[in-house]
């Protein structure tokens, strides 16, 4: 052990006095790593220049030099401010603009490189810009960003590079030049450069076409036309899979469109590939360059986005049906609504993403979609103030679906709780819509939420029934109470409770404990059948709205004396109903007790 101990130690000390020396560099001009020289406005004239010339000569000996001259261009455009172009365009417009540059420069030439400004010169003259004599080619000194401090060509030179090229491409090439270098470029398949793809391409496919050799137009339409046949295949195979899965599912309201989304997953992919053989192979150069790169980031956004939109309204599906909720409930539609939110959310950040890409400013469409949203605010606030009313009714909750509820003058079984409004099924079987913005600021009764139900209803006895009949039916109506298994025991009335103009008014007051109405209708019909059965028992007869009128005599019959009972009897059948009386009964008959009595 000791002895491995002793190796390592041996070999970490030979490992750290060998690191302790220090590598010689190597020369810079074989560094391939060294950036292209832009310390000064002659610097970056000849970075350009002397790029674009070891590009061509790579093209002249070699069939497929694509890497080389690829890399050599690349460091050409390092020569270019493109802080103004579109960040997935820039390096396509600056390969282009360094071409255009150097067929100007190889047709109008350039001064004697000792006249243009060098390091020196700029620090003493505290020069800030320089431009090629009798032309608007300007560079100039960076100001601000990662570049600060480099000699570059100016955003409006490379802005204005294919016009400048068109004002001179009829002029004659000057002593060496590199002739038709954008023309090879333009026909060259991928980013780099190939003299030999244009020489050995049949005339009639390198033959201009509105800008483009007519070998593109071919390569790319083809290529364009069979990935829109892929992606709406793949779409259609996708609809069609979930169509057939929604017919054999029986639950939630939502079918699954888990076939959809894969299909534009798929088509994704298929948009991604077209579009890197058009850039990366068919080449596209100028204006369709412009045009077919952005309508990818368009397509490719537009479907990111679809995706996006289609699996955060099924992810709550997902839980909805994993946890077993209602799929109308408050709770499943609270879970929607949140990730709805979240699917507008995610397409603003897309859109603003994209049009970065496209080259618009992000500020910019910031701020449009703030206005633009104002806009929209206030032209549909009563649709937003129903939108964030639905959104306080799931969150406060005052009623849920089946719920009997009572706004104002109308009332029903809540059907539906929705974005915009509450659907209440009324008792006509009408439907009724209510906006959520006036559902949240009205009282609501809400029926559907009692523990117990009332029962409150006056029975009507005829006046010629005796006392003792009416105790033994109030006594038999609390039995009845009592026996019902839907009736709560704890707390109820039967009693006289009044005189009125036609019946002697007997009160039933209790309370169910039913779920529903539609048990409690039932257990209530129950109650007042057994009351119904007692008092036919006991030979009760309910009275119903009567006048009696009395005759005081027939004619021809004279009417009868009858004498009245003299006062001191009176007075003693008074006072027998007095406090130890015998005819006194203060607490009834004994034939009913009170059941708050019974307690």
């Amino acid at each position: 052990m000791l002895v491995w101990l002793a190796v390592y130690l041996a070999l970490c000390l030979h490992c750290t006095l060998a690191g302790a020396g220090t590598l010689p560099a190597i020369p810079p001009e074989q560094n391939p790593l060294r950036p292209p020289d832009t310390s000064s406005p002659r610097a970056t004239l000849e970075s350009l220049i002397d790029n674009m010339e070891r590009a061509y000569a790579e093209a002249q000996e070699s069939k497929w030099p694509e890497r080389e001259t690829r890399l050599l261009l690349r460091r050409a455009v390092r020569t270019l401010d493109l802080s103004d172009a579109p960040r997935t365009l820039a390096e396509d417009i600056g390969m282009e603009a360094a071409l255009y540059l150097k067929e100007i420069i190889d047709r109008v030439g350039v001064p004697p490189l000792a006249t243009v400004p060098d390091r020196q010169i700029v620090d003493d003259d505290e020069l800030v810009k320089w431009r090629l004599p009798n032309t608007e080619i300007v560079i100039a000194k960076v100001d601000s960003g990662p570049r600060t401090g480099e000699w570059l060509f100016t955003p409006a030179t490379v802005d204005q590079a294919q016009g400048f090229f068109e004002r001179v491409v009829h002029l004659p090439y000057r002593p060496g030049a590199t002739p038709r270098i954008f023309a090879a470029y333009s026909m060259t398949p991928g980013a780099g450069l190939s003299l030999y793809w244009a020489e050995s391409l049949p005339r009639w496919l390198g033959r201009d076409l509105l800008g483009q050799t007519l070998w593109q137009w071919l390569a790319g339409l083809g290529a364009l036309l069979l990935g829109l046949l892929l992606g709406v295949g793949l779409y259609r195979l996708g609809r069609r899979a979930d169509k057939r899965r929604g017919s054999k599912s029986q639950s939630g309201d939502q079918p699954s469109r888990r076939g959809t989304i894969l299909a534009l997953v798929f088509a994704l992919a298929v948009a991604i590939g077209v579009e890197t053989v058009i850039d990366d192979v068919v080449n596209f150069t100028g204006g369709m360059l412009v045009l077919s790169s952005r309508l990818f980031v368009i397509l490719t956004y537009a479907l990111v986005g679809w995706v996006a939109v289609l699996l955060l309204t099924q992810i709550p599906e997902v839980i909805i049906r994993s946890r077993r909720l209602r799929p109308r409930g408050v709770d499943s539609q609270l879970l929607r609504l949140g990730f709805k939110l979240l699917a507008l959310i995610t397409i603003a950040a897309l859109i603003i993403d994209g049009a970065d890409k496209l080259g618009l400013p992000a500020y910019s469409v910031i701020t449009g979609l703030g206005v633009g949203g104002l806009a929209v605010a206030l032209a549909a606030r009563e649709t937003i103030a129903n939108l964030l009313g639905s959104l306080a009714i799931m969150l406060d909750r005052p009623f849920r679906i089946g719920d009997w509820i009572r706004i104002g003058d109308d009332e029903g079984t809540v059907e539906d709780i929705g974005f915009r409004s509450t659907r209440i099924r009324t008792f006509y079987d009408s439907l009724l819509s209510i906006p959520n913005a006036t559902t949240v600021n009205a009282a609501i009764d809400n029926m559907g939420q009692r523990q117990f139900r009332r029962v409150y209803t006056r029975l009507n006895l005829r006046y010629d029934t005796p006392p003792a009949q009416i105790e033994a039916f109030l006594e038999g109506c609390k039995a009845i109470i009592r026996a019902n298994p839907a009736t709560r025991k704890d707390y109820f009335h039967v009693v006289l409770n009044d005189y009125g103009p036609h019946s002697l008014s007997v009160m039933l007051y209790f309370f169910l404990d039913v779920p529903d109405w539609s048990v409690e209708l039932v257990e209530r019909q129950r109650v007042l059948i057994e009351v119904l059965r007692l008092a036919r028992k006991l030979g009760l007869e309910l009275a119903f709205p009567t006048q009696t009128l009395e005759v005081e005599r027939l004619p021809g019959h004279p009417p009868t004396a009858v004498d009245p009972p003299a006062d001191e009897e009176l007075a003693a059948v008074a006072k027998s109903f007095g406090a130890g009386g015998s005819a006194a009964r203060p607490r009834g008959l004994g034939l009913f007790t009170p059941p708050t009595e019974e307690r």
